[in-house]
Formats: structure tokens, sequence, C-alpha cells
């Protein structure tokens, strides 16, 4: 079982973004998650196109995990596992937070009722309970899980669905605190789609509840991300300052950006792997002047200009792609369709995904964040696509 706790550093007023640490024990040793950070995304229990090996060369400290990626039987066979989700997945120096379905993407499904969710499986649509999902996570005993949420994914939903959606995330939160053991703790789900009183009351009353911290899940909008982020600021207004906020569907730098200054400590990464499995290198930048009119947020390493080129992906990056190999090297393996190609750049991407968080708390830390975060969000050129 592992110890929590989360400290604010630093917080500024009137604005909302703050430094802090989610402090965690595991095998003995204290180890401190610095924010804003995020959670490293995975499929399976593992950080896709990535092998532990591969992981290590990265600084990665906290690790997202998926119930519906192991549902393809009930109960999971991971759950008769003795040594627990850490042991199983041979992750035992990461915190592991836990949440019910994909925070990279929530697929359309049939149904929810007061009794389960419906989830998404290689082997179809499955059904879980309060109970189920309570008992894998005394099973699997991750550092933090997310409660289980009725998350709408219908277009337009009536203020009686999204009344009744927070009326079964509540319940199913109270139930949730009630059965789980000692030492795993609990982030309550805020919900209210797009109703701005439903955002508040759910935001308010799982204030209310004994949880470690809070989840704003933004997928199951189907909206753009500047909308999604108005909304959520909807709830961030009504949560209190001492506890964590995680937030799903804001993974582009510049919504990454804004949403710490709306007061949100961790993110979700699938942005990384997304834009891996396009052939594109990260190469945008926080700098102290923010980021150059010239300067492309990341590359498109299928195009043939690059076939010729030996430069490292990006100069200067201390990943293990960029100090040894070229961008003429990884256009061959794409060309070539080597899995190879993908390993090096996820390497890189998600490298280059948490420098950022990196340089944000050190902007924030240096007083130049505001400046250097609003010249890089104009530079960006944000539209509602």
């Amino acid at each position: 079982m592992s110890g929590f706790s989360f400290n604010l550093l630093k917080i500024t007023d009137p604005s909302r973004f703050r430094l802090g640490q989610l402090i965690f024990s595991r095998n003995k040793q204290e180890k401190i998650l610095d924010t804003p950070n995020c959670f490293v995304y995975t499929m399976r229990g593992s950080v896709p196109h990535l092998t532990p090996d591969n992981l290590q060369t990265i600084p990665v400290d906290s690790l997202g995990i998926t119930l519906e990626h192991f549902l393809e039987a009930q109960p999971p066979a991971s759950t008769h596992f003795m040594g627990g989700i850490h042991k199983f997945l041979n992750l035992e120096d990461y915190l592991l937070f836990f949440d019910v379905r994909d925070s990279g993407k929530l697929q359309h499904i049939s149904f929810n009722t007061d009794k389960y969710v419906s989830v998404v499986t290689n082997q179809g649509c499955r059904k879980v309970t309060v109970e189920e999902y309570v008992r894998y996570m005394n099973a699997y005993n991750p550092d933090i899980f997310a409660s289980i949420a009725d998350l709408i994914t219908d277009k337009n939903p009536s203020l009686k669905r999204v009344k009744k959606s927070v009326d079964r995330t509540l319940n199913w939160l109270d139930e949730t605190l009630e059965q789980i053991k000692e030492g795993i703790h609990v982030f309550g789900v805020v919900t209210g789609h797009d109703k701005h009183e439903e955002r508040m009351r759910s935001a308010q009353e799982t204030a209310n509840r004994n949880v470690a911290g809070f989840v704003l899940n933004g997928f199951d909008l189907d909206i753009t991300s500047k909308e999604r982020l108005d909304l959520m600021k909807i709830s961030l207004n009504h949560l209190p300052k001492n506890k964590p906020r995680v937030a799903y569907g804001l993974g582009a730098p510049e919504y990454v950006l804004l949403g710490i200054f709306e007061g949100i400590d961790i993110f979700d990464t699938s942005y990384p792997s997304e834009q891996t499995s396009l052939g594109h290198a990260l190469t945008f930048l926080l700098l102290e002047n923010g980021i150059k009119n010239e300067q492309e947020k990341f590359i498109d390493l299928w195009d043939n200009k690059y076939r010729t080129d030996f430069r490292p992906i990006l100069n200067g990056c201390k990943c293990y792609a960029c100090q040894n190999h070229t961008r003429a090297y990884i256009f061959h393996l794409l060309a070539a369709h080597e899995m190879l190609a993908t390993v090096l750049l996820m390497s890189h991407n998600l490298f280059h995904y948490l420098q950022f968080f990196k340089d944000i708390r050190k902007s924030i830390n240096n007083n130049t964040f505001t400046n250097t975060a609003m010249q890089f969000i104009r530079a960006s050129n944000i539209t509602d696509e």
C-alpha cells in the first residue's frame, strides 16, 4: 500500500496556475511527481510503441492504466495475480493511476444503467458494476484510481439525462469510498456534460466527499478543445485548491498551457502517441520569449524532404533518438514500415512532452509563465477546429 499527499508549493493570485508535488511511497521509498505534469498514457498496461527497457531511458514517474484494456474476460485474469498490478506489469517503481475507460478516447457505447456502466473491449461490450470495479481495484492495489462515472456519449443529451448522470456518479462514488481498502486513494470524477448548473452541482458535491483529488473527463464532450476547456472552467471554479485536478482531452501544448492557467495540475498524455502514429515528431519549445513564429509544433517525417536530412529530430534534444539517429534514418524506417520507426519517434515524443512540462514548472517558479505561455498560445493560432 502507498502513502499519498499533495503539497502546493506556489499558487498565483488572482491567476490560478500553481506548482505542486504529489508525494507517494512505493517499495518503501518516497517518490515525488512534480506538477503541472501528466500521467503517461498506456495501452493494456504498456506505453504505446515502447518496451519497459525503452521506458527506462525516459524520465517517467507515473502511468495511467485503463481497466477496459484488461476486460476480455470478467473478472480479468490479472486480478488473480497475488502481487498486484505493479508487479503484474513490472512497473513497481511508478505511480499507477487507474480509470475505467480509455483517457485517450471515449468510444460510443450502448447505454449505462443505475447498476453498471458499459465499456468497450477487444471482445465486445462489457458491463462493469461498482462492486466489480472496486473488487478489481482492491486486487490490483494501484496508487490512485478514478471513481466510476456515468459518462454520456450521446449527442445533445437532455437536462434530465445529465442530472441522472450526475446523480449516478455521486452515488457510485459513495459506494466506492465505503468499499475500497485503506491505502488506495480515490479521485472523484466531476461530470455535468454541457449543463452549467449540473457541472457546478457535480463539482460541489464531489468536493464534499472524502476524495484525494478530482478528474475532469472532457472526452464525453463532442466539441472543440476550446469549448471543452470553457466548460471545465465551470467545474474548476467550484473545486478546492488543496487537492490535485486531472483533466483529459487537453493534450495539444497550447491547450495544456490554457488548462494550467485555469488550475489543472495533471493531464493525460495520449497526444505524443497519437502524433507518433501519424509519423510526426514533436518540435515545439517553451521559450522565455515565447514560441518563434517560424517554429513548427511538429514535423511530418513521412515528408519526402527529410529523405536526406541528416540532422537530429531536434537540435539540443537529449532523447535517445536525437542523440543517435537522424531525420533521414527515421524517414527510411517509416517508408520501409519498420517498427523501429515508431519506437524512435515515441522515445523522442514522450521525452519531449515531459521536457515541456519541466519547462512549464521552471517558468512558473521563475515568475515568467504568464508572458511565456501567452506568447506561445498567440503564436499557435488556436482555432475552433
